[in-house]
């Protein structure tokens, strides 16, 4: 781990209430992951990971702020900015083509800018700050994934990007609920939550067509709509800011199993993309 993210982990975790707990399992070092050169699908596989930490960075920061369950969402934002840059350190290591160096500095830029703001208590102010700063990390991360998807051009390294984008959604509709929950920016949350419902949906039809022949992912894929059945069912909720908020737990934790289901689901992905390249 550099000296760097050790003292801002070190300030992080002392705010947060974690001045004990150590970074997650494959944060990386010098001479461990970042130092290696990753397959095309595994930097896809990162870097829309890198999406979905963003979403998710802002889904437990609002945690924090309106005590729903906030040492559940310290623990998630000290895991995820720990996770974060250990994953920007080990793309940092794989830099194919002069579209993904520019995406990759780009993304630092925007990360950059957002980590300030997780690492101080959170306000009504800076939840405003939040609401815009997660989307510059998540839209300059998704840029990331798509110049990697463009080094080989290959259908299967596109599932990866496709499956990791509904793990980026499985955060990305939580978040949006919260924010309608907590009269932060509720219209348009309102309507971002809309569309991330319909683009979850139409990638899952999306992702059933392509993978009709592959019992595991099938498997994988059942699961899931299994665990999108009861997420969509949480965030059913009314507009009622009562029972937005009476919801919210529950919307949390079903957020949680789904993106654990995607987890699951992508990794097939992954794997089957870097047995097809060899």
């Amino acid at each position: 781990m550099s000296a760097r993210l050790g003292a801002f982990l070190c300030c992080w975790f002392a705010w947060a209430g974690l001045a004990g707990a150590q970074p997650p399992a494959g944060a990386g070092t010098a001479a461990g992951p970042a130092a290696a050169v990753l397959a095309p699908a595994t930097a896809i596989d990162k870097a829309g990971r890198q999406r979905m930490l963003s979403q998710r960075l802002a889904k437990a920061y609002l945690m924090v702020w309106q005590d729903v369950q906030p040492e559940r969402g310290r623990t998630i934002l000290g895991e995820s900015v720990a996770l974060f840059e250990a994953q920007l350190a080990e793309l940092a290591g794989f830099v194919p083509s002069e579209d993904v160096r520019r995406a990759l500095a780009a993304l630092k830029r925007s990360w950059n800018g957002f980590k300030p703001v997780l690492a101080a208590p959170p306000t009504a102010q800076s939840a405003r700050e939040v609401y815009d700063l997660n989307e510059a990390v998540q839209e300059a991360a998704h840029r990331l994934t798509l110049s990697y998807e463009r080094v080989t051009g290959k259908p299967a390294d596109r599932l990866v990007n496709i499956a990791g984008r509904q793990r980026m959604l499985s955060q990305r509709m939580a978040k949006y609920f919260l924010f309608k929950a907590f009269d932060v920016n509720a219209q348009a949350a309102r309507m971002e939550l809309d569309m991330a419902r319909a683009e979850f949906s139409s990638a899952m039809h999306q992702l059933f067509v392509a993978s009709r022949d592959d019992e595991r992912i099938k498997a994988a894929l059942g699961e899931l709509d299994r665990e999108w059945i009861a997420y969509r069912a949480a965030l059913a909720a009314h507009d009622d800011a009562a029972a937005l908020r009476r919801a919210a737990p529950q919307v949390i934790e079903s957020s949680e199993r789904i993106l654990a289901a995607t987890e699951r689901l992508v990794a097939l992905y992954e794997k089957q993309a870097r047995t097809q390249g060899r």
